[in-house]
């Protein structure tokens, strides 16, 4: 493999990293194997949060394709193909909470990386309802939200606000009920 040409590693690692995206984890594994034990991966980095993916789903070694996508978010950091990968490793592996934690630490560095995107779709993600404290089925949870879609980006400031004055509100009428 050293002596083949580089533009030709990265053809292969594109051929293996198609392979994993298809789902066909064990011919992609065979790829990336042929690749990473001739060549370093500091050079090839592309195929290498695949390879990770790749040896969690096949061999079972989680640890391993953990940190070889960790490495390969180091070492190409703009590329979301390598959190996307991370996630649906965690996910794989039944770690919905780390999945969820990288996924939302992928969409902050890269908000439009459609990837990203794809995989959020992918593993069913949603927001944490607005009043956390009550079920998210719950009709003011559906309520609040309903009204966030419409408020926009400020939503859950306006929403925390509006709550806070309704609760005010409602002192204040308990209040004076007393009183009087």
């Amino acid at each position: 493999m050293s002596s083949v040409a580089p533009s030709e590693i990265s053809q292969i690692l594109s051929r293996g990293t198609d392979l994993t995206l298809r789902g066909d984890y064990a011919g992609a594994l065979t790829v990336f194997a042929a690749v990473y034990q001739n060549v370093p991966a500091e050079q090839y980095p592309q195929g290498l949060s695949a390879y990770g993916l790749c040896l969690s789903k096949i061999e079972h070694k989680n640890k391993l394709g953990a940190e070889l996508c960790e490495k390969a978010m180091k070492l190409q950091p703009f590329e979301g193909l390598h959190w996307a990968n991370l996630v649906r490793l965690y996910m794989g592996v039944k770690n919905r909470k780390k999945a969820i934690e990288v996924l939302e630490s992928g969409l902050k560095r890269h908000p439009k990386e459609t990837k990203l995107l794809r995989v959020r779709d992918e593993i069913g993600y949603r927001k944490t309802p607005y009043l956390r404290f009550l079920r998210r089925t719950h009709p003011l949870n559906k309520a609040f939200s309903n009204l966030a879609g419409s408020l926009g980006s400020n939503a859950r400031v306006i929403l925390i606000g509006i709550g806070v004055l309704a609760v005010l509100a409602i002192i204040a009428v308990v209040f004076l009920t007393i009183v009087k």
